[in-house]
């Protein structure tokens, strides 16, 4: 075989970092076979793109391609000729071949790499997190409707008050949640925008704390969290509205907690490190219940430290939608618990449901329908309705001739953030900025991110791009690009440059909203990193939703475009839909699936 890792990386094979760890491995542990450097590298661009692992079986039935335009010319080993050379590998560590996926491994801890008996090959890292994660969880599903002391008639009463007798299809399957995730110690609800994840739960949380009360005991503690300070924001103000129509008692509202935190923050960092954190297993976390929301953005290695940090009594919720973008790190933690090894949906009432009525739209408008049908992977039916002019909350506007889209996409910058615009006050800007939002799939080029924040920023009038140690920056939306955890700032949030008016002295500030509501003011020079965001990428969109959407796809098809970004693009939108795109590369995007390597799903549900 002939393979030079220098030419596959000049070929756009491997990156720099990939070529550069399966060198240093391979000299560490006097391994030269390039088939075995070669599957290193590949292990460590697999992490880079999301999996967790490298699936010899799926890129050996792929055709073992190197490059995108398959010109490397190589003869790649079959399946055995992998196995054989790899178990030769000082590198790695092999499993049993009769081991059974998720069963614990007894390997020394020094291997960098592991190759499981299915074909997946693991960083060392990676294989420790999904293995910690795959225990962890089977033994919280294992202890099923025995773990929880109920008092059924209490439980009873309490889900018939709030939750009625409806009968409409999918209806109960709320009430069915709510009941299995009061007997449950993990238990999972999916859906997508609108179907009542965050109303069931508030109902949850009463019911428990109704269990409490009629136990005579003091109500359990809770806990709720989610990835990104704009999405814990979401979830505490969701919980804060609907608390006061809920049907119990002033006691039991009283105990329910309306506040929220990020996931780090209620871990706690430690060490400098971002995922090394104050609690953990020996120090694990004190309470009863925890909530995370928006659970799809979670990556593999945060789920690990999360769950290994709760107490074996607590209650484990996670509430998210499978079929939205999973994290930017490796992993799709909650599409893996969802669906089952073959992508097969899990129908697993003690432990998964996944919730179908939606309450947002009505069942005639087009946005469900058009989540619905991009979800379904019909492209010749989402263009049918894009294009349909009944259904003006959902439209469809092509590139002309010369590829860009004009005054159209203008147009609807400066409709759309005109309130921004016109708004004095912080929290009013910040209002507006849920009003409307331009979302791109790429950063770069024509129609991503940076050249529309640019667009934006000269059709509104706001000079030059975004500098923070100016001395007087004009008003304008930022978002956080990197975690700060001495300002308890985090990746995703956003902010507003602007004057605080009650010390306009002070000069510009930059305003955010704390989880509980409360205004926060920074310095411009104390912000590490930020950009511009009246455009901002699909995947910093998840935990948010704004009245009305642009989703600005590129102009040719491109490996990043998938089903799952244009559905998580349009179902941000609570009221109107605009797609900037060819009807070419939207079809494109919507016959295109993202699978992730792992092997989490395979390990709870074999």
């Amino acid at each position: 075989m002939s393979l030079d890792l220098g030419k596959l990386r000049g070929a756009g094979g491997l990156s720099a970092l990939d070529e550069h760890f399966a060198r240093t491995l391979g000299r560490l542990a006097g391994e030269s076979h390039p088939a075995a450097l070669l599957a290193a590298g590949l292990a460590s661009g697999r992490v880079g793109a999301g999996h967790v692992c490298l699936d010899l079986r799926r890129f050996v039935a792929e055709g073992s391609r190197l490059t995108e335009g398959d010109e490397f010319e190589w003869e790649p080993p079959t399946l055995d000729e992998w196995f054989e050379i790899l178990s030769a590998s000082a590198m790695l560590e092999c499993l049993d071949p009769g081991a059974q996926a998720g069963a614990e491994s007894t390997l020394p801890s020094s291997a960098p790499l592991v190759l499981h008996s299915s074909g997946r090959l693991y960083l060392r890292r990676y294989w420790d997190d999904e293995q910690s994660l795959a225990k962890i969880l089977r033994a919280r599903i294992a202890e099923g409707q025995g773990a929880a002391d109920l008092d059924e008639a209490v439980l009873a009463e309490g889900l018939d008050r709030l939750f009625g007798e409806e009968s409409e299809p999918g209806s109960d399957l709320q009430r069915r949640a709510a009941e299995g995730a009061l007997r449950s110690r993990f238990f999972v609800i999916s859906g997508g925008p609108g179907t009542g994840k965050t109303s069931t739960v508030i109902k949850i949380l009463a019911l428990a704390v109704e269990q409490a009360l009629a136990r005579g005991e003091a109500p359990p503690r809770v806990q709720m969290v989610a990835p990104t300070g704009k999405a814990a924001a979401h979830l505490q103000g969701s919980v804060q509205r609907n608390l006061a129509a809920l049907d119990c008692s002033e006691a039991v509202k009283a105990a329910v907690p309306t506040t929220a935190s990020t996931i780090h923050r209620c871990l706690g960092r430690r060490g400098g490190t971002a995922n090394r954190f104050r609690h953990d297993a020996d120090n694990p976390l004190e309470l009863d219940v925890l909530l995370v929301d928006e659970a799809s953005m979670v990556d593999l290695a945060l789920m690990a430290r999360l769950v290994e940090a709760l107490p074996r009594d607590a209650r484990l919720i996670l509430l998210g939608d499978r079929d939205q973008l999973a994290s930017v790190e490796a992993g799709s933690v909650l599409g893996d618990i969802g669906r089952g090894p073959g992508g097969e949906p899990i129908d697993a009432p003690a432990s998964v449901i996944h919730l179908t009525r939606n309450y947002r739209f009505s069942s005639q408008g087009g946005l469900e329908e058009l989540t619905r049908l991009i979800n379904a992977g019909d492209a010749e039916g989402t263009l049918a309705l894009l294009t349909d002019e009944d259904r003006p909350e959902v439209r469809l506007v092509e590139p002309s001739a010369g590829g860009a889209w004009g005054e159209a996409l203008a147009g609807a910058i400066r409709s759309g953030y005109a309130n921004f615009c016109s708004e004095v006050s912080p929290e009013g800007r910040m209002r507006a900025l849920d009003g409307f939002r331009v979302l791109c799939a790429h950063r770069h080029g024509r129609g991503g991110v940076d050249a529309l924040n640019a667009e934006a920023e000269r059709l509104l009038g706001l000079g030059g791009s975004l500098d923070l140690a100016a001395a007087n920056p004009p008003v304008r939306p930022i978002g956080i690009t990197r975690n700060d955890y001495e300002l308890e700032l985090y990746n995703g949030d956003v902010g507003v440059i602007c004057s605080d008016p009650e010390a306009p002295e002070r000069g510009p500030r930059v305003f955010f909203l704390a989880p509980d509501g409360s205004p926060r003011w920074y310095s411009p020079l104390s912000i590490g990193a930020a950009e511009t965001v009246f455009a901002t990428t699909v995947h910093k969109s998840q935990g948010s939703e704004f009245a009305e959407v642009a989703v600005v796809l590129p102009e040719e098809a491109s490996p990043i475009l998938s089903r799952e970004l244009v559905y998580t693009a349009v179902s941000r939108a609570r009221e109107r839909v605009t797609l900037f795109s060819s009807a070419s590369v939207l079809s494109a995007a919507i016959g295109r699936r993202i699978e992730r390597s792992s092997g989490l799903s395979e390990a709870l549900w074999g």
